[in-house]
């Protein structure tokens, strides 16, 4: 069985995250995607964003840590439909997406003949930095977050 990730955008407004809509801008997904990274099955980027079927076993930006407290209604009411067939709940800001260190290596476990030495950034790869880019163009990056959790 696979594994997929559900994930939402939100922006802070002075104390408030609001939901971003379900519709995102410059998105060449089909208008129901909620955020750049909805409905992609990578399991590198699983991995990445949350230690998720991480089989490549790329170094994690953040093990996961639950819904943040101040979730939108919107995003939790959500989250709430998925009862216990959703996993790993937890949430990332711009911020940290961009901030992270891109040019660490690691052995990727998942190269076809045996581990090779990769970059963070090879190993995410093009399309990735675009999803970053896309979710730039909502606000500075403190006020811009990634919430999402997975199904299996």
């Amino acid at each position: 069985m696979g594994c997929d990730i559900h994930a939402f955008v939100e922006t802070r407004t002075g104390d408030t995250w609001k939901y971003a809509g379900d519709a995102f801008p410059d998105n060449e997904y089909p208008d129901d995607r909620h955020c750049p990274f909805d409905g992609a099955r990578s399991y590198g980027l699983f991995g990445f964003l949350a230690d998720v079927r991480n089989y490549s076993r790329v170094p994690v930006i953040s093990p996961p840590r639950d819904l943040p407290a101040d979730v939108s209604p919107e995003v939790r009411a959500k989250s709430d439909r998925w009862d216990t067939d959703g996993h790993s709940h937890t949430w990332l800001t711009l911020a940290e997406l961009v901030g992270f260190d891109y040019e660490q290596t690691f052995f990727d476990q998942r190269a076809k003949e045996e581990p090779e030495v990769t970059t963070v950034r090879d190993f995410l790869g093009e399309w990735y930095f675009g999803r970053l880019a896309l979710l730039s163009k909502l606000g500075a990056p403190e006020n811009v977050r990634i919430v999402f959790w997975f199904d299996s």
